[in-house]
């Protein structure tokens, strides 16, 4: 009986120095800034997890609600943009969720840039000065750009806390090291990364290609690999990185290619194409379905 007394003596001294050291303080305020762009395209890619997911407890902004509380939460921020985040404005309105729409470049992947990082920092350290009964800054992003803001505020007297994604955050930094406590995305949201078998794929990939030329060959449109690759995450339920892996896969089984798409306007655009050896696959499968009916 001692022995157990002790065991749990030790169990609950041990939580209550995590309560007190590795997270935030009881009387803590809190303010949160979720850099949305950043995390949103990072564990959709990685993961094909909306991080505003209908289940609770894989939901990024009901975690965080769950975890600093609600009556401590001075502010609670999520900058990107909007207009090409599968989110519902409204459902993260209901969220209690202060949305920050910020313009980007248009573009997909590494190429996409916009100033949400920026702004995030001019607003964090605005609050400082707007309200300085903050005293615990919560950052959720996998980017280094939050370094110098965080470095910033633990000069100030700050509490940081950081949420980040381990195998995304930058190589040459430790941004870890940057806050006084730290916690992986995938464990904060029980992510599983799953193993998903590419040659499943091949064919129906194929066969899309297939019938995309069919219907837009003749026209100004071409076939980029990134708008690919987003077709294939939606259809395949699949993550991006998992799409580009199968794009990958039909380049080098010599299934698609590239070709040089003249277009009207004088200009020409690289654009994936079946080879021959691709549309062999392709045919056999139409011809089969042809038959069924």
């Amino acid at each position: 009986m001692k022995d157990q007394s002790n065991e749990q003596f030790i169990k609950k001294l041990d939580a209550l120095l995590h309560s007190t050291y590795d997270t935030h303080l009881p009387d803590d305020n809190v303010a949160i800034f979720v850099d949305y762009d950043n995390v949103y395209w990072t564990l959709m890619n990685r993961y094909n997890h909306n991080p505003n997911h209908e289940e609770k407890s894989k939901n990024l902004f009901q975690c965080l609600w769950e975890r600093y509380g609600q009556d401590r939460v001075r502010t609670f921020r999520a900058y990107a943009d909007f207009q090409r985040i599968r989110s519902s404005l409204t459902d993260l309105q209901k969220q209690r969720i202060q949305i920050k729409h910020v313009y980007s470049n248009d573009k997909d992947g590494d190429s996409r840039k916009n100033s949400s990082d920026i702004e995030l920092c001019i607003d964090a350290i605005e609050s400082t000065f707007k309200d300085e009964s903050i005293s615990c800054y919560v950052f959720v992003t996998a980017d280094s750009d939050m370094v110098p803001i965080m470095s910033r505020l633990m000069y100030k007297g700050k509490r940081v806390e950081l949420f980040y994604l381990s195998e995304a955050a930058p190589k040459h930094t430790d941004i870890t090291n940057y806050s006084h406590h730290s916690e992986d995305l995938g464990t904060f949201l029980k992510l599983e990364e799953q193993e998903y078998e590419l040659d499943a794929y091949v064919e129906q990939s194929l066969q899309f290609i297939d019938e995309w030329e069919k219907k837009y060959g003749d026209s100004d449109l071409y076939l980029g690999a990134p708008w690919l690759r987003n077709q294939y995450s939606l259809k395949f339920s699949i993550p991006a990185n998992s799409a580009s892996e199968l794009i990958d896969l039909l380049k080098v089984r010599k299934l698609i290619g590239t070709i040089n798409k003249d277009l009207t306007t004088g200009e020409v655009k690289p654009s994936l194409a079946l080879t021959e050896k691709g549309r062999n696959m392709v045919t056999p499968f139409v011809e089969s379905v042809s038959v069924r009916k």
